[in-house]
């Protein structure tokens, strides 16, 4: 059943918040209770069969106040939340009305329509207004379902005793701490977790499918289902609005351009999580893994599973390559996985892992290549990333190489520098504008870590050179800057032997030199075709 304005007015914020103290007064209370159970050392020098009894019976006890005390915080969380929403919404209500007095008009509390207060022409915005209407009471639907959520499913299983401190207090932002508390939850703790916070997968440190299968993978999945109907639901309703607008007598042509860029977005992240959806059931070399997606229209896919592997590299695209592009990406990145397991026949398919990574907003055209912004921007992205596949890895430390392509290899420079630390054994630029340093040595990476650059003889990013090393810092291949330089192919040239841009993104071509230093450096062994130091 659908809200109507009248059902917002008389919602009572203040009433809601004393449902927040009552529920969390009692949670509190239920919870003490639970801890002085345990501590009763009336029965202590007891023993046989009434021993067992009293220990099988307090724990049983135990588990049940556990179990309401936990029902209880939960229904005090979403009162507060909702407490907070109603103000916000009976605010924009306010403002509403006054917008709409403005223009002679007022709002059928009833109806949920806004409507001329006087007799005559219609007069101009009530479109827009409506529209304004329209959101504010499906957000107060929202409100109301997620309350009634919270309430009803209060008495589904409880997390028990021993770790509900750990899944009711915050989780820990630590990669390490979070990947060893994860793993000592059972099944039902971690669903209650996705069920409190359904971007949870992205958090580092997860492991990406443990032996229960339920880790990042498998929650990223569930929540790409929910992303990808969520902007199926954006694309219909902004369309809808959009035509609703056009269809008014005076179209504001702020609301419509507005709206309009609203739609694009929309639509890109939409082509984005269906082309995530198309990998992860690619049928292209082996099983792929969700490491990451969210609302941002951000994602991570891995061919192979990096928490076994022993070599793990992650691939950073560049300018124009986002979501809505993967399938580009995740083919550069199964060839680099070819190349790493023939540099070395003793590897197994299992034992190399390449990730595709999309966590930043990379630049969709040169205009906005030609500066740093995009890569500070998702530099602790790529940082926090790297550092959970370090927290949730198995086994001995794996080899880890992070490659940037183009802009990517900016993104990876300002993972490394600027105060920031990129804990990897190699970087890889490719095709680089800069790496936001002048030399290096610059760079924050392991001990002893490799940084090797490659561009290819005609690749027209050397064009841009002059005009980025202000901005996005030195030619990584230039004199002077200390990188390996790998050689590649010359790659295709343009007219009159201008480079081009054929050449900027060959280096994935069959038989290029570059593959096989991929390869070798993803698995750990000398590059054949390095260039001596500059």
């Amino acid at each position: 059943m659908t809200l109507t304005v009248a059902d917002i007015d008389g919602w009572n914020a203040e009433a809601v918040r004393e449902v927040l103290h009552a529920a969390g007064s009692r949670g509190q209370a239920t919870r003490v209770a639970a801890r002085q159970l345990s501590a009763l050392a009336v029965f202590d020098s007891w023993e046989g069969a009434t021993a067992e009894a009293r220990h099988h019976t307090i724990a049983s006890v135990r588990q049940d106040l556990d179990a309401h005390a936990c029902e209880s915080l939960a229904v005090a969380r979403a009162a507060g939340k909702a407490a907070d929403e109603i103000e916000g919404l009976q605010s924009a209500l306010r403002t509403l009305r006054h917008d709409a007095a403005e223009l002679s008009m007022t709002i059928d509390a009833i109806a949920n329509k806004v409507v001329p207060s006087v007799d005559g022409p219609t007069p101009g915005g009530e479109m827009q207004l409506q529209n304004r209407l329209n959101v504010i009471v499906a957000q107060a639907n929202t409100v109301d379902q997620e309350l009634a959520s919270a309430i009803t499913t209060a008495d589904e299983p409880i997390t028990p005793p021993e770790k509900q401190d750990a899944v009711s207090q915050p989780l820990p932002r630590d990669p390490r701490q979070f990947s060893r508390l994860w793993n000592q939850l059972t099944p039902e703790e971690k669903d209650r977790l996705y069920r409190e916070d359904h971007t949870i997968g992205n958090h580092a440190g997860m492991p990406w499918d443990p032996a229960d299968h339920l880790g990042k993978d498998h929650y990223n999945r569930l929540q790409l289902v929910e992303l990808e109907r969520q902007a199926e639901f954006d694309v219909d309703r902004i369309q809808r609005s959009i035509e609703d607008l056009m269809a008014g007598r005076n179209v504001d042509d702020g609301a419509l351009y507005a709206l309009q860029a609203q739609l694009i977005t929309a639509r890109r992240h939409l082509d984005g999580y269906r082309a995530v959806d198309e990998v992860l059931n690619s049928a292209a070399g082996p099983r792929r893994y969700l490491g990451h997606i969210d609302a941002f229209g951000h994602g991570a896919v891995s061919i192979g599973n990096p928490d076994t592997a022993k070599r793990n590299a992650i691939f950073v695209p560049g300018t124009g390559q986002d979501l809505a592009r993967l399938r580009f990406s995740d083919e550069k990145s199964l060839i680099m996985y070819n190349a790493a397991l023939n540099a070395d026949p003793r590897l197994a398919p299992t034992d190399v892992a390449v990730t595709t990574w999309i966590g930043y907003d990379p630049p969709m055209n040169l205009g906005q290549a030609a500066f740093p912004d995009h890569a500070k921007g998702g530099a602790d992205s790529l940082d926090a990333f790297e550092d959970g596949l370090r927290a949730s890895h198995v086994g001995p430390r794996s080899i880890d190489t992070v490659i940037g392509h183009s802009y990517g290899s900016t993104v990876v420079g300002a993972a490394a520098s600027g105060g920031h630390r990129l804990d990897a054994d190699n970087i890889i630029a490719v095709g680089s504008p800069g790496m936001l340093v002048d030399r290096a040595s610059r760079l924050n990476l392991n001990a002893g870590a490799g940084v090797y650059a490659m561009r290819a003889a005609n690749d027209i990013i050397g064009l841009g050179g002059g005009v980025t090393e202000w901005t996005l810092g030195a030619d990584p291949t230039a004199p002077g800057f200390g990188a390996k330089r790998l050689l590649a192919d010359p790659g295709l040239g343009g007219p009159f032997w201008l480079p081009s841009i054929g050449a900027h993104s060959g280096y994935w071509s069959n038989g290029n030199k570059s593959l096989a230093n991929f390869g070798a450096v993803i698995a750990g062994m000398p590059p054949p075709y390095l260039i001596g130091r500059r």
